[in-house]
């Protein structure tokens, strides 16, 4: 995403349990097991590296990287990684957590990993993980077995600007002396 000249990177994607390393990205995705498959790394500045999965009977990945802390490694042979928690800011007038990383996967009859805070969806158990959550710029659970992977959240893009309104674009708020712009899809904001 590109906004004022500024570029954000999206989160990486989960390795896989046949070896395949985890790509990097804002935050890293986090590895399949660990016959061969790396976590993958982060952006100095928006996010952290994934963690490391297992090659073991129950294959538990490591969690995806977040905004503010690696993913988790695996605990166990049974048990996955959680994502990294995502960055609080207030921006937008109130105290929010954006952009965790989501939670390594893992075989049936295991337990997956929770999402991190700021959105982050849990891994799948023998299935696909849980989506990120919507304008959170979460990362989607990771996937077990042959399942797709889940679908990172949306973005959010919010700006915030002392005094009255102006400018326009996106849904406008003021809060505590403050005009707020927060898109959440496409927009333009003009001066």
């Amino acid at each position: 995403s590109s906004a004022l000249s500024i570029t954000t990177i999206g989160g990486g994607g989960a390795g896989g349990q046949g070896g395949q390393s985890a790509q990097s990205g804002g935050s890293g995705g986090g590895a399949g097991n660990a016959n061969g498959s790396v976590a993958g790394s982060g952006t100095s500045g928006q996010g952290y590296a994934g963690g490391s999965g297992l090659n073991s009977t129950s294959y538990p990945g490591g969690g995806g990287g977040g905004a503010s802390a690696v993913g988790g490694n695996y605990v166990s042979g049974s048990i996955a990684g959680t994502g990294g928690a995502g960055a609080s800011s207030s921006i937008s007038g109130s105290a929010v957590t954006y952009a965790g990383g989501g939670g390594g996967a893992v075989l049936s009859g295991y337990t997956a990993g929770a999402g991190g805070a700021g959105g982050g969806g849990a891994g799948g158990v023998g299935i696909a993980g849980t989506a990120g959550t919507t304008n959170t710029g979460g990362g989607g659970g990771g996937s077990a077995g042959s399942a797709t992977g889940a679908a990172g959240g949306s973005g959010i893009v919010i700006l915030s600007y002392a005094g009255s309104q102006k400018g326009s674009g996106g849904t406008v708020t003021s809060v505590g002396g403050y005009t707020i712009h927060t898109f959440t899809s496409s927009g333009t904001f003009t001066a």
